[in-house]
């Protein structure tokens, strides 16, 4: 704890030597062209980066940690991440679903916690199916409800969306909204005839490499799939 805590310290005093913090590059981008004033997004930014001018939203890229959080919910996608656009991400899942989707499992994993739980899992060299193909998000929060119909509709066997464990989302309620969306998207999908066993989550911290395989385990056996083997 110590040696935590001197890191912590230093990593600190960076920015307090410089006088001023560079912002990160991850941000959201408004467009409000098709924007319907709903409120949502500067209603819910747990960093307060989007302003209501107007009834405009007005992104403040001093604040924005780029979570996503945003971008998911604006129910005009009138809200961008750089570098995380809804058309990158349709692209990963196209690419990943081209060839045999029906034994792929689409597994959403933020870049903190979860992914770090994914690259403990490697380096401990655990042995668990290879059926995930993993895209990379900065925050769970980001993962839309679009993304997982997507998904499915491509034919994937499975949706995982993994992210930090509770409470200790890097976004503060990141995982929390994110939770809160896969409830309603449940609902959707029993009205419109999907499986919601289909969808499953799991909530990380980094350290957790065993409950990662162990969560790839029990849903390849629960979806019935044949457990595929890295080569």
């Amino acid at each position: 704890m110590r040696e935590e805590a001197l890191g912590a310290a230093m990593r600190a005093s960076i920015p307090m030597t410089k006088g001023f913090v560079e912002a990160e590059g991850i941000v959201a981008k408004v467009d409000l062209t098709d924007c319907s004033q709903c409120g949502l997004c500067w209603k819910n930014c747990p960093f307060g980066a989007i302003e209501d001018i107007d009834k405009n939203p007005h992104i403040i890229e001093a604040l924005c940690k780029g979570c996503g959080l945003c971008a998911a919910d604006c129910p005009k996608e009138c809200i961008q991440i750089v570098h995380y656009g809804d058309d990158q991400i349709a692209a990963q899942i196209e690419a990943a679903l081209e060839e045999k989707p029906e034994e792929k499992i689409i597994a959403f994993v933020c870049h903190w916690c979860a992914l770090g739980a994914v690259d403990i899992a490697g380096v401990g060299r655990s042995e668990h199916p290879a059926n995930a193909r993993i895209i990379r998000v900065m925050c769970s929060a980001r993962v839309a409800q679009k993304y997982v119909i997507d998904c499915f509709d491509r034919g994937a066997a499975g949706v995982l969306v993994a992210g930090c464990e509770f409470p200790t989302c890097h976004y503060i309620t990141g995982n929390y909204k994110c939770s809160d969306r896969l409830v309603r998207l449940r609902k959707k999908m029993e009205k419109k005839g999907y499986d919601t066993g289909r969808l499953w989550e799991v909530w990380l911290s980094a350290s957790m490499g065993p409950k990662w395989v162990a969560t790839m385990k029990e849903m390849t056996e629960a979806l019935g799939l044949v457990p595929a083997r890295k080569s």
